[in-house]
């Protein structure tokens, strides 16, 4: 069984990240030009505005949208008087602790999608190989997907061990299960170092100055998903391939000769075949081998997907058959929701089975695929109406995010108003345009096929409109304009 990481870097515009596992995508990671990554990013910001409605400050930390900061996101040092706190409350209001144009260290911990400004904090958390340093926070935590109590307790007696300077704690993430004392100090100590440096830096810097910028996409992935199990770690450009080789010499030495440059001439993905298999994230419909298909659908509230039985035979009756197909598309569900990176809520609708052990066999394996994802993820049972819920946290934006925009022409919806239905639409703004008795022309500018429409099929209804109102209606069809577009000019005397 082979685990192999391939880094795609050499487009500027694009930067790749997959891993196979026995020739199958198991993983993939896509940082783009047009959307790059912010999260862990660390600015000066300044508080813009106070909101005590909603117990949050707006903040100003150079980019085009103020990000978003509620007061439990807010450290006590950047309170402006000390405040006796009730028992029964949490946090002191807001308006009493901050004040407008105040100064702060924020991170990015989300990103928002749309016009939604980022989710910041003052908390600073520091990612390594194998912890995280948290200023201000004394917590010393162990990451819950290391489940072997008896590691548990080794590595608690570890970080017990480490000199962690007071005011601040760690958490010790999965990939350190197995790892020694001497392993985890040195990663300690880089994210001291990386600390006491930001702390530095800001004191001389502007405000809005961007303190620390997170690792690119190559460097994250391997901190965050490389394990020992990974066979090789292929790289398609040079100037990536020293920066990785030198990255993986300081956290896991003995790993380095695991880095190789690719050296083929196709393409490094178009080599490994592995394209298809890239395409099929984006698109809204999965093949399962029995014959079956999953069929995805996102809206606002959720992300529905619909399991179809299509022309599968897989056994002596129609049981046995959707069984099959449920349990092939348990599996690939779990696979597709870390490929697209999609969180939020999920629900499945399951083909019904009668048989109740069959469900629960499908429910088991759908959960035991999740734990492959580092993503918390929480579920429900299958419902009397083949429905299954699935929570899945959102780490970051999906992949569809960063290689799609929003069409323009359809406003995201996924169909456009028949030539028709949108040559009716013209002819009643036409009509209520010029009902108000002032107006003397009218001109149109469509799209060719709604012009040529309302031009044969509506030529009588424009007469009429004219006769009655007493205006002059041209229109014009522009080839060029798509679906959708058009221009209405009403002139008044």
């Amino acid at each position: 069984m082979s685990k192999i990481m391939l880094i795609n870097a050499v487009d500027s515009e694009e930067h790749r990240i997959a891993f196979l596992d026995d020739g199958m995508l198991d993983g993939y990671h896509i940082d783009t030009a047009t959307a790059q990554h912010k999260e862990g990013n660390i600015y000066k910001g300044v508080i813009e505005g106070i909101e005590p409605k909603l117990q949050a400050c707006f903040v100003n930390y150079g980019s085009n949208r103020n990000g978003f900061m509620p007061i439990n996101d807010i450290h006590p040092e950047y309170y402006q008087a000390s405040t006796q706190l009730r028992k029964e409350q949490a946090f002191p209001p807001i308006e009493k602790v901050l004040k407008k144009g105040q100064e702060v260290l924020v991170e990015i911990i989300k990103d928002m999608p749309g016009s939604k400004g980022a989710h910041l904090t003052t908390f600073i958390s520091l990612a390594g190989r194998y912890i995280v340093l948290t200023p201000g926070r004394t917590i010393k935590g162990v990451s819950r997907k290391i489940e072997d109590e008896a590691e548990r307790q080794k590595i608690k007696a570890l970080i017990a061990e480490l000199k962690i300077p007071e005011a601040m704690g760690c958490i010790v993430r999965t990939v350190a299960a197995g790892k020694t004392k001497r392993e985890l100090s040195q990663d300690l100590n880089r994210l001291l170092r990386l600390w006491k440096n930001i702390r530095k830096i800001v004191k001389d810097s502007p405000q809005f100055s961007l303190i620390h910028k997170e690792d690119d996409l190559s460097l994250r992935t391997l901190r965050d998903y490389y394990t020992s199990d990974v066979t090789e770690v292929v790289v398609d450009d040079k100037e990536k391939y020293k920066k990785i080789k030198d990255y993986m010499k300081i956290v896991s030495p003995r790993d380095s000769q695991k880095v190789k440059l690719y050296k083929e001439k196709p393409p490094i993905f178009d080599y490994y075949k592995i394209e298809k298999q890239i395409e099929s994230i984006y698109t809204n419909r999965v093949s399962l081998k029995s014959g079956g298909s999953l069929v995805f659908d996102t809206t606002e509230a959720l992300i529905s997907i619909d399991v179809n039985s299509g022309r599968g035979k897989a056994g002596k009756d129609n049981e046995s058959m959707i069984f099959r197909t449920n349990m092939e598309a348990a599996t690939e569900i779990t696979r597709q929701l870390r490929l697209r990176d999609q969180g939020g809520l999920i629900v499945v609708d399951f083909i019904d089975m009668k048989d109740r052990k069959n469900i629960r066999n499908v429910e088991k394996t759908l959960r035991e695929g999740l734990k492959k994802d580092r993503a918390k993820t929480d579920t429900a049972s299958i419902s009397k109406f083949g429905l299954m819920e699935i929570s899945r946290q959102r780490l970051r934006p999906s992949i569809e995010s960063k290689s799609y925009e929003t069409c323009n022409n359809c406003k995201g919806r996924g169909m456009i108003m028949s030539v028709e239905a949108s040559a009716v639409s013209f002819m009643r703004r036409i009509w209520m345009g010029v009902s108000n008795g002032k107006i003397t022309n009218v001109n149109g500018i469509l799209p060719s096929g709604v012009a040529y429409y309302i031009l044969n099929k509506k030529r009588n209804d424009l007469s009429t409109i004219e006769e009655r109102y007493k205006v002059n209606i041209q229109i014009e069809s522009d080839p060029q304009m798509p679906p959708g577009d058009g221009k209405l000019d009403f002139v008044t005397t």
